[in-house]
């Protein structure tokens, strides 16, 4: 009986064995493979149903052998006590199989919540960091265009050609640029350090109190002009715009203001007013000469004859002699003032001439809407014999005709070009000196009338028609000749002819 059981007790006792190997090498592989990755539930599964199996596999193996080894020692009994505790533990380790793999569904849906949280966790994290990356690189955009606003910024506030000036609240100096340095005399540091005020540029500290009530009440100003006081006491003409600014973030307020220069303008518009003046009285002057010229020189000649013929009143003669000849003087007088006075000439360099003007002109507000063109030969030299002031005054009246002709065409243009004209022959040679504009032009029937005295074609107040007929009679008493015409496309020119200096013929030959 014990020899035929023997080969069911070798399988019995190998199954076992090989059971409790089999068990422990499946847990040792579902802990490593938990080990790998710890939030995966099926490998937590995996390790738990194995945990299970092999506290089963060893306790129904060790009641199998030791079963078995209590039958062939004839110790039946012993086992009776111990199979009831065997069992309970195979029945435990079969309940937790059981247990585990109820719960484990439970455990794997919250296994998947846990799995799609953390997806959508990674997913928003990418996004994050997208999203950061995004950020930086506008950051860094920002900053870039920032700095390069910021260099535009303060490359116009330190190249302007106009005085900017920042202060604080108070009207206090907190920044000015190098053109308000200049304008001003004084070194930025002893303004800031002496915490001036822009009332102190001022001239007339009444000015100074409209301009802060200004302040006060609109919050701007525009263009209002005042004089300026420099540091060396002298003052200048200007314009001053500015305005409150409240800054940003709560900062403080400041104010900002531009200051013009329009001294030259000022100067320059004197001058032309002055010119006129002094062209209308002198117009006056010399009809009234002429008028008075004539009686006076027959009331002496009908004195000297009376003087001849020793009439008895030869002192009463004398004296109305003496006070006709003083008459006569101051007649001259009006006459030489008529003719601009002294008659000393000198040679004067046309383009010099031309390009003062033009840079002259160019600082006044009427001219800086027009294009000025120069056609001035370079190698070429061009000198008259005249009166480099009286030609200017010509070339100003001109270049201010040109530009009330063209104010209201859009594009407006003036040309003003030289050329030598003559056949080469010594005291043939002239220079042309042409003043042309893109306007409406001269209207047919004034063409014969624009150089006569009084005579003008501008609004009451706007010019007094003495210009041209007084830059008439200065080209005039320079040997030269003016003329106008229309252009054939579109505006006018007027054409100054003046005779070359004989020895600077070899200059521009």
């Amino acid at each position: 009986m014990i020899f035929s059981s023997l080969p069911i007790l070798i399988v019995d006792m190998v199954g076992s064995v090989a059971m409790v190997i089999i068990a422990v090498l499946a847990l040792n592989k579902a802990r490593q493979l938990r080990e790998v990755d710890t939030d995966n539930a099926i490998f937590l599964y995996l390790l738990w149903i194995s945990t299970g199996f092999t506290i089963f596999a060893v306790s129904r193996s060790f009641s199998h052998i030791l079963k078995q080894f209590l039958v062939l020692t004839a110790n039946m009994d012993i086992w009776q006590i111990i199979s009831p505790y065997t069992g309970a533990v195979n029945t435990v380790s079969f309940m937790l199989v059981g247990l585990i793999t109820l719960f484990f569904n439970q455990s794997w849906k919250i296994n998947e919540k846990i799995l799609s949280s953390r997806g959508k966790l990674e997913e928003t994290h990418v996004q994050l960091k997208s999203l950061n990356q995004t950020l930086e690189q506008k950051v860094i955009e920002r900053t870039e265009m920032l700095t390069s606003s910021e260099h535009k910024a303060r490359r116009i506030f330190e190249q302007s050609l106009d005085t900017i000036v920042m202060t604080d609240e108070k009207l206090r100096v907190t920044e000015i640029n190098q053109a308000g340095i200049t304008l001003t005399g004084y070194r930025k540091s002893d303004m800031l350090n002496r915490e001036m005020s822009v009332g102190e540029f001022l001239g007339k500290p009444h000015e100074w109190q409209r301009i802060q009530h200004l302040l006060d009440t609109k919050e701007y100003i525009l263009n209002e002009e005042t004089d300026f006081l420099r540091s060396d006491g002298s003052q200048v003409r200007v314009l001053i715009t500015g305005g409150v600014d409240y800054g940003a973030f709560g900062c403080g307020k400041s104010f900002h203001f531009i200051i013009k220069d329009i001294n030259d303008k000022k100067e320059m518009e004197q001058q032309i007013a002055q010119a006129d003046k002094l062209a209308a009285l002198g117009e006056l002057s010399a009809g009234v000469a002429h008028e008075i010229n004539n009686p006076l020189g027959i009331i002496l000649g009908y004195t000297q004859l009376m003087l001849k013929e020793n009439s008895g009143f030869e002192e009463d003669l004398k004296t109305i002699e003496k006070h006709v000849k003083n008459c006569k003087e101051v007649v001259s007088d009006l006459l030489s003032f008529s003719r601009k006075g002294t008659k000393e000439t000198g040679p004067v360099e046309v383009h010099k001439v031309v390009d003062g003007v033009v840079k002259f002109l160019s600082n006044h507000t009427d001219f800086r809407k027009v294009d000025i063109r120069l056609d001035l030969p370079e190698d070429q030299n061009f000198i008259v014999q005249g009166h480099a002031q009286e030609l200017t005054q010509v070339m100003i009246n001109l270049m201010i005709n040109a530009c009330h002709a063209i104010e209201e065409t859009d594009g407006g243009q003036i040309e003003v070009s030289t050329r030598k004209v003559g056949d080469g022959q010594a005291g043939d040679d002239a220079v042309e000196i042409a003043v042309k504009d893109n306007g409406s032009g001269i209207r047919k029937q004034h063409l014969s009338r624009i150089f006569d005295p009084f005579f003008t074609t501008k609004p009451v107040g706007r010019g007094t028609g003495l210009g041209l007929s007084v830059g008439y009679g200065i080209i005039r008493r320079h040997g030269g000749d003016i003329m106008a015409r229309n252009r054939e496309d579109r505006g006018a020119a007027f054409i100054i002819r003046l005779p070359l200096k004989t020895d600077a013929a070899d200059l521009i030959s």
